[in-house]
C-alpha cells in the first residue's frame, strides 16, 4: 500500500511539474500592451503608439464591416479616437495570457478585459464601453491585435446632435 501511494505521489508531481508553463514572455509582453493601451489616454501619444506598431501587423478592427486591416488603417483608427477623444481611460478588469489554439498552451500574447470612457471633442458626450482586446508582440512591437467592442454604436452615440436648418421662403 504503502508503494502505490508513493507511486502516486510521485506520478502527481511529475505531471504537475510538466504542466507548468513559462510565463516570461507573457510578462514583458503585458508591459508591453499596457503601454500600447496607454497612448489611447489623455494626453494621447500618437508617436508612442506609432513607435509601438509593426508595419506587418494585421488587425481585428472593432468597426462594422472592417474586418482585419493593415499598418495603414491600424494608425488611421489610433489618430481618429486620439484626435477625437478626450478624458479617455481604461479600467482593466482582466489581464490574462493568450494561448496556443492547437496546444492551448500559454504563447506570450495578452488578453484583456475591460471599460473604456471618456467624452467625444465635437460634443462634449461622454461614453462608456466594455471591450475586449488581443496582443501579440514581437521585439516589442505589437504584431497582430484586435479590438472587439460596438464601436460604431459608441461612435454615432457621441456624434454632436443634428441642427435644424430652417429655410427663408
Amino acid at each position: 500500500m504503502k508503494k502505490f501511494i508513493l507511486l502516486i505521489s510521485v506520478t502527481l508531481v511529475i505531471f504537475s511539474c510538466s504542466n507548468t508553463q513559462d510565463m516570461t514572455l507573457y510578462k514583458v509582453n503585458l508591459e508591453v500592451a499596457k503601454k500600447y493601451i496607454s497612448t489611447y489616454e489623455s494626453p494621447t501619444d500618437f508617436e508612442l503608439f506609432n513607435s509601438m506598431t509593426a508595419e506587418n501587423i494585421e488587425h481585428q478592427s472593432p468597426m462594422y464591416g472592417a474586418g482585419k486591416v493593415g499598418y495603414e488603417e491600424v494608425l488611421a483608427q489610433g489618430e481618429f479616437y486620439m484626435n477625437g477623444f478626450e478624458n479617455v481611460s481604461f479600467k482593466a478588469d482582466a489581464w490574462l495570457p493568450g494561448v496556443n489554439e492547437e496546444t492551448l498552451l500559454v504563447d506570450g500574447s495578452v488578453r484583456v478585459y475591460g471599460t473604456w470612457s471618456g467624452n467625444n471633442i465635437a460634443s462634449g458626450k461622454e461614453f462608456s464601453v466594455d471591450a475586449y482586446h488581443y496582443f501579440m508582440v514581437e521585439n516589442g512591437k505589437v504584431v497582430a491585435s484586435g479590438d472587439y467592442f460596438d464601436a460604431t454604436g459608441m461612435v454615432m452615440a457621441v456624434q454632436p446632435d443634428a441642427t435644424e436648418e430652417s429655410s427663408e421662403e
